[in-house]
């Protein structure tokens, strides 16, 4: 890929150094193939656990602690995400290209998480108490359980609206720049 306004990109050095990218380890085109393939597979499984984490800490009553959690496993988009922007490439393109059955599997798993974290935080809210007791202590205050069910409920429904809007405008933006190269392709 070269880049178009003629400045020289410095390289990601310091996060391929930390992906182990230039490392003997990573072996030959093949097993380095493998082996980002196996660290990609990682990672998403990775933040579904952290994710389970949190729901779980959230159902024995860490309630708004587990936020943190919850935060912390979508760090990895916004790494891939700028990697990505580093290098040129258009991340959001890219996966607004995701297969719709990959898509809608992820989305649905995610809003379960999702739901499952904000009913057993709104519950802990709601009544005092987490819906299992594990010694954590019963005495919380702040939001009612109600107003952070209604507003999680409200904020998952609009991300995947704003993500389905999104996907809609790059993969109609892909087209329209697809078209326009076949139209030059025509004129040579």
């Amino acid at each position: 890929m070269s880049n178009t306004n003629g400045q020289q990109k410095r390289p990601n050095a310091l996060a391929n150094r930390i992906a182990g990218l230039n490392d003997p380890s990573m072996g030959d085109e093949r097993e380095r193939d493998v082996i980002l393939r196996a660290y990609m597979f990682g990672s998403i499984i990775s933040m579904y656990a952290f994710l389970a984490i949190a729901v779980l800490f959230a159902v024995i009553g860490a309630g708004l602690w587990t936020l943190p959690l919850v935060l912390g496993s979508g760090l990895m988009t916004f790494a891939v995400s700028g990697y990505c922007k580093h290098e040129g490439v258009d991340f959001a393109l890219a996966a607004a290209r995701a297969a719709p059955r990959r898509l809608v599997l992820t989305q649905i798993v995610t809003s379960l998480i999702a739901f499952a974290w904000v009913f057993a935080v709104g519950f802990h809210q709601s009544t005092g108490h987490p819906l299992a007791e594990a010694g954590l202590g019963t005495i919380i205050s702040g939001a009612s359980g109600s107003s952070i069910m209604i507003g999680g409920v409200i904020g998952a429904v609009a991300a995947i609206v704003g993500m389905a809007v999104s996907r809609y405008r790059k993969l109609k933006q892909a087209r329209l720049e697809a078209a326009a190269a076949a139209d030059i392709e025509d004129e040579d």
